[in-house]
């Protein structure tokens, strides 16, 4: 036989060769950890007073505004310092003060907890929204044991493998939502008791329902439903929804879905009472609609955008997510959380003046607080000091490709876009208003001073009126460091290959990677040509 003939034996290798690569591989292929176990609850927060000994109120609530009562029918009970009626449950975000009190509730998509976990049998990490206009990180009288800070230790201690950095409560900033941090006339003590309540049994019920699943992930380029909102200083736009979409392993069925986005939510009229969770919950409710589960939004860069349109668009939004089966998915995973926690000087004179006096519910630290803090050795660094301070959380945590950081306020999405440029993540999803809402949170570049120090609030188109909620001129520049910080300390897992046809961001921008049926196409393509070769030699 000639020497440069191909052989049987190799022939036989190569077509082995080839039908491996045809085999679809498995969505563990190239990853690490532990099998995900993923679970998911959602739990009304529509006022049950009877259920708590309590009352709620309806009329005589407006003690501010042009609706306010001539003169008041009720005594507060000081835990603000409102003439707040205590029975009522307001809306924040619109105005300041109690203005406008909540006289019924939107049935079509209700306002609700909810909570998705995911867990690989040694960690564990936990995601709740909650249709609510803020939500702080510790309170002084509204509530004892619900702060954000505190809701986290407190399942740390009840569920293995969480730990109190491994949990985040976001608030969906819906403007006709309940006011939880009472710069709006707050709620009563006895509703706050059961949002406390629904907050832990969502994470409950969710570790509960927990089982093997798939998580399919992606990023859609989404730019039409949002806009800039900011008048002078112009920040960066967030175009994309990043998005998740946990599957059943045994059976495919859709456990939740998950998207992150930026838009305020502000379509509702607030002067009909209704609670509502405007765009938002109509977004999630039509991922229930699409895929079953339990749908999510979790709130991105929005200090400086807003929604560009309504209900119709968070349907709309909720539309462009793809359908299953085109995108990357994972079943194994490494998992890690962590946070970085420190007090920030606050300078903003007027929120200082509000928080001293008892008219948002904040507590804030006396003693000699600073920051100083700067990108690089050679750069001029944004410093502040004040008597005031606020001790607040930056987090981050990772499972398996997937990088998730949590900012205590409304970030700009230069903020957010930064996190998503910086991660070690193959999708990133920067969550705002998490574990904490302390106003704008804004980069001091484009901070505007005068506008912070009370002239924000005269509504002059000279001067921003976001600045005048922002603590701190260099409050921005710390998120964004000490967030980095934590991301690059991170060891994700590598992302894993888009199916057969699929685009390997799910709909966005990034090249779809060579695999499966490409590679054995390649491999056969070359097996063929050596072939030929050796026979015509």
């Amino acid at each position: 036989m000639d020497r440069f003939s191909l052989r049987p034996a190799r022939v036989l290798v190569l077509a082995l060769l080839t039908v491996a690569m045809l085999v679809p591989s498995s969505p563990t292929t190239a990853q690490e950890g532990g099998r995900l176990e993923v679970g998911a609850a959602k739990i009304s927060i529509e006022p049950r007073p009877d259920d708590y000994g309590g009352t709620w109120e309806i009329e005589g609530c407006a003690t501010l505004g042009d609706d306010a009562l001539a003169s008041l029918d009720h005594v507060p009970d000081f835990r603000l310092s409102w003439n707040e009626n205590s029975n009522c449950i307001y809306m924040g975000g619109y105005g300041i003060g109690p203005m406008n009190p909540i006289t019924s509730w939107d049935d079509e998509y209700g306002l609700w907890v909810r909570t998705i976990v995911m867990s690989n049998g040694a960690e564990m990490v936990a995601l709740s929204v909650i249709d609510g206009a803020y939500y702080l990180g510790d309170l002084n009288n509204m509530c004892d044991s619900c702060g954000g800070f505190e809701l986290a230790a407190t399942l740390a201690d009840t569920h293995d493998g969480l730990a109190p950095e491994g949990f985040i409560i976001q608030a969906t900033h819906s403007h006709t939502s309940p006011d939880f941090i009472g710069a709006w006339g707050g709620v009563p003590g006895w509703y706050f008791e059961q949002v406390e309540d629904a907050v832990l049994d969502s994470v409950a019920q969710a570790v509960e329902s927990m089982r093997p699943a798939e998580i399919e992930f992606g990023e859609v380029l989404a730019r039409p439903f949002n806009r800039e909102r900011r008048n002078w200083y112009r920040s960066a736009e967030s175009e994309t929804v990043s998005w998740l979409r946990a599957h059943d392993s045994a059976t495919d069925e859709v456990i939740a879905t998950l998207g992150n986005y930026a838009g305020h939510p502000t379509s509702m009229d607030e002067s009909t009472g209704i609670a509502h969770a405007d765009w938002v919950g109509a977004f999630e409710k039509r991922l229930e609609e699409r895929f079953g589960g339990v749908g999510l939004l979790f709130n991105s860069g929005l200090g400086n955008m807003s929604f560009a349109g309504s209900l119709d668009g968070g349907v709309g939004l909720a539309n462009v997510i793809p359908e299953p089966g085109a995108s990357p998915r994972f079943e194994a995973a490494t998992i890690s959380a962590t946070r970085d926690q420190w007090t920030q000087p606050v300078t903003n004179t007027v929120l200082t003046g509000l928080g001293v006096g008892g008219f948002f519910d904040r507590p804030i630290e006396v003693g000699a607080f600073s920051s100083t803090v700067q990108k690089g050795d050679e750069s001029r660094p944004c410093a502040s000091a004040s008597p005031l301070g606020i001790a607040t959380q930056v987090s981050a945590f990772h499972v398996g490709p997937l990088v998730f950081t949590g900012g205590p306020g409304e970030l700009f999405s230069n903020i957010t876009n930064t996190f998503r440029e910086k991660s070690p993540g193959a999708v990133t999803f920067p969550l705002a208003i998490a574990n904490d809402g302390l106003g704008y949170i804004i980069q001091s570049f484009e901070f505007d001073l005068p506008a912070q120090q009370g002239v924000g609030f005269a509504g002059l188109d000279i001067v921003e009126y976001e600045d005048a909620y922002a603590i701190d001129q260099c409050f921005g520049d710390e998120v964004v460091e000490r967030t980095l910080a934590l991301m690059a300390a991170m060891e994700v897992d590598p992302a894993p290959a888009a199916p057969d046809g699929g685009a390997g961001s799910g709909g966005g921008s990034k090249p779809t990677p060579v695999t499966g049926g490409g590679l054995a196409i390649l491999v056969l393509a070359v097996a063929s040509l050596f072939a030929m070769g050796r026979s015509k030699r």
